[in-house]
């Protein structure tokens, strides 16, 4: 009697346990992330307005929704980080997808791309990547003191733009990165207007061995 009572006991944990995991599934479900209209109004009025969230991060760029057109946000991480946060949300406000760049066109960590249902699928992105892996290539470019990685110094231009972009190709294992403003202007060409004072510099650097190139 006393096993058949344990016995019970088990299966009745075991079913309230599998009760309350579908419950909290629900529950995370229905906290999808929604876009925060009133806060994407500032924006599009005021090109210059920023916000920072709890978590530290600061929205730069906001946009409702409008039509079939998707809403977008794009976030910073704090210093000293060079990552930003970009996300999508659809026409309803839910969120549609969720990806971590690196030099804005280069996806790091786990990007989140959900459906209307708010069922998500989540992508490994750190995958893709050979031997030298985005930190390294921040390493690299610390080292040839373009960037400082203890404080983020580098990563806006004087204008608040990204100051470097990276792209990676995943054929070809490498990694380009363009400065913007790489170097001096010393040959200003005449023209109308006045000549940018710096010129872009590229360097592409091996994804396996970290051999880097400048263009």
């Amino acid at each position: 009697m006393r096993y058949l009572f344990i016995l019970l006991f088990s299966i009745f944990l075991s079913c309230d346990g599998q009760s309350q995991g579908k419950k909290s599934n629900q529950e995370k479900s229905g906290m999808r992330e929604k876009i925060d209209s009133e806060l994407a109004v500032k924006f599009e009025k005021d090109s210059d307005f920023l916000y920072q969230l709890p978590n530290g991060n600061e929205i730069y760029m906001m946009e409702n929704p409008k039509g079939n057109n998707v809403g977008l946000q794009y976030e910073r991480e704090p210093a000293p980080s060079f990552f930003t946060v970009y996300k999508e949300f659809y026409p309803d406000g839910f969120i549609k997808k969720k990806e971590t760049r690196f030099g804005q066109y280069t996806n790091v960590g786990i990007s989140e791309y959900y459906d209307e249902k708010g069922n998500v699928e989540k992508k490994n992105e750190e995958e893709k990547f050979g031997k030298i892996k985005p930190s390294d290539v921040l390493k690299i470019l610390d080292k040839k003191k373009l960037i400082n990685i203890s404080t983020g110094e580098g990563r806006l231009s004087e204008n608040g733009t990204e100051a470097f972009t990276v792209k990676y190709d995943e054929s070809k294992h490498e990694y380009t990165v363009t400065m913007q403003n790489g170097k001096p202007n010393k040959n200003p060409e005449f023209g109308i207007g006045e000549p940018p004072a710096f010129l872009p510099v590229t360097y592409i650097i091996n994804g396996e061995t970290g051999e880097v190139k400048e263009q």
